[in-house]
């Protein structure tokens, strides 16, 4: 159960890229923040009434932790993918895994080997194949998106050590709620006010990802690290770039040349590597 649990997270995030892609045509990145994790915050109400979990102080801490490397995780790709595509963007997060390598590598103190340093430049030659294939090369876009894999990186890292200790439905709740505050206040002090919506196309966009990608995903993804190790869960995770690719070739009629297959077999080559070692170490 936990494994499919953590699946069908990577398969609805993999779907999640190109409602976000739809959403951002008609508002801003923080607007779409706000809408998302508010409705996915709200979800939670009723089951909340039905479950009644205890609401232990660490617990809530923990969350609040989590959900502040959410806001870096989703202010970033968010902003990235105003300029990428979304099998690009999917791509260049999943490279979180390798710094997940790296994290746990500083946190345990030992120094990487010349075949993780191979390995590392085999996964930038193919995000420089999978990025030049679109026409993105090393912008703004692509550097945005990095940062919000290294986020990812630490809230993966984190959450494996917070999962165990704390009741699921607490940890999600409170990683959700840290996103609408943080994107109201940022969306008033740059705008002014709030932008709300008038397209149902627009509105479908925010409420399947707050709903489903969001609200049953995070959870989905929480209960599942409770059991599965670091390793295990990362390897499940490099499928979300597949995922995203199969959608935006059916959705957004992306066009894909020779080159990205190439970038994206060495980037997800790397990444499945980096998870055998990432067992080891």
């Amino acid at each position: 159960m936990p494994t499919l649990c953590m699946l069908l997270s990577t398969l609805l995030w993999g779907a999640s890229y190109i409602f976000i892609k739809i959403a951002l045509q008609a508002m801003p990145p923080s607007t779409f923040i706000f809408f998302r994790f508010l409705i996915a915050s709200l979800c939670f109400l009723p089951v909340l009434a039905f479950y009644k979990p205890q609401f232990k102080r660490l617990d809530m801490i923990r969350g609040a932790k989590l959900g502040l490397l959410l806001v870096g995780i989703n202010f970033f790709q968010t902003i990235g993918m105003q300029t990428i595509s979304a099998s690009v963007s999917a791509f260049l997060t999943g490279v979180s895994i390798v710094f997940v390598f790296f994290i746990k590598l500083v946190v345990q103190k030992q120094l990487p080997r010349l075949l993780d340093v191979i390995t590392i430049l085999v996964c930038l030659a193919g995000l420089g194949l999978v990025t030049g294939s679109s026409g993105v090369m090393w912008g703004i876009g692509v550097f945005y998106t990095l940062v919000c894999a290294f986020f990812a990186a630490l809230h993966t890292y984190v959450l494996s050590d917070y999962a165990s200790k704390s009741d699921a439905l607490v940890l999600t709740l409170f990683q959700l709620i840290i996103l609408p505050v943080i994107a109201v206040v940022y969306t008033v002090a740059l705008d002014g006010d709030l932008y709300v919506p008038t397209q149902p196309i627009t509105w479908g966009a925010v409420v399947f990802c707050a709903v489903f990608c969001t609200t049953l995903a995070f959870w989905m993804q929480t209960y599942a690290q409770q059991q599965l190790t670091v390793f295990k869960a990362a390897i499940i995770l490099t499928l979300e770039p597949v995922f995203t690719t199969l959608f935006a070739r059916l959705t957004l009629d992306e066009v894909l040349h020779p080159q990205f297959y190439l970038g994206a077999f060495l980037v997800l080559g790397a990444v499945i590597f980096m998870n055998i070692r990432l067992e080891r170490v």
